[in-house]
């Protein structure tokens, strides 16, 4: 278990930029009439890539960004 720790947690200490593979940022596209204020982001953890949808502001991004981090905690789902 201490490994696991000490994976987990070096990046925290390193930074993002320790992060192998680098973290790559992309905009997730709405479809048709769909708005991205409806919508939380999305990660593929194992290659570091996060998906966030165009959100009207960036208070938008924080709140929604911090409620999949809150309700996500316990929750694996591909995407």
């Amino acid at each position: 278990m201490h490994s696991v720790s000490v994976v987990l947690i070096y990046p925290l200490v390193a930074g993002l930029r320790s992060l192998v593979p680098p973290l790559t940022i992309v905009r997730k596209m709405a479809e048709g009439n769909e708005n991205a204020d409806d919508f939380l982001p999305s990660v593929m953890t194992c290659v570091n890539y996060l998906k966030l949808p165009d959100y009207s502001s960036i208070d938008v991004m924080r709140h929604k960004l911090s409620l999949a981090i809150r309700e996500g905690q316990l929750a694996f789902h591909l995407s």
